[in-house]
């Protein structure tokens, strides 16, 4: 008997979209500091390009339903809730939007990635009952 991957949930579409998006402004927004565009720490702008980098990652294997990126991706976005705050407090008017955006994602996603339907599809749930 072959056992199919569940169909991709809408929710882990949406995700994937987001981290991907917020990996592409993530990298936009640590390049307009370094190029002397914006206001904030230099060293706040690298971290930031390491969670863009992360989250263009993430987006595609959400995507794919790859299994790593359902824990990584819990993870991840648990920690950028720490630079969200950072980011509201030393990123100036353009960090302290992002900020927020991080730290909603970084509560949003987790708890969205632990439902059932998610967990199926990045098979980490129970084992699905077929009659």
């Amino acid at each position: 008997m072959q056992s199919s991957k569940p169909k991709r949930p809408v929710g882990v579409t949406a995700i994937s979209i987001v981290a991907g998006a917020g990996g592409l402004l993530s990298l936009f927004g640590a390049a307009s500091r370094l190029a002397g565009m914006g206001t904030g720490p230099v060293e706040l702008a690298y971290i930031v390009i390491i969670f863009g980098v992360l989250g263009l990652l993430l987006g595609a294997g959400f995507f794919t339903g790859a299994k790593w990126a359902w824990m990584a991706g819990i993870i991840i976005y648990v920690i950028s809730i720490g630079l969200g705050i950072a980011e509201i407090i030393y990123g100036g008017q353009v960090g302290f939007v992002g900020g927020i955006i991080r730290i909603i994602a970084g509560i949003v996603i987790p708890v969205y990635l632990t439902r059932p339907g998610p967990e199926r599809f990045f098979g980490k749930g129970g084992s699905s009952s077929s009659a």
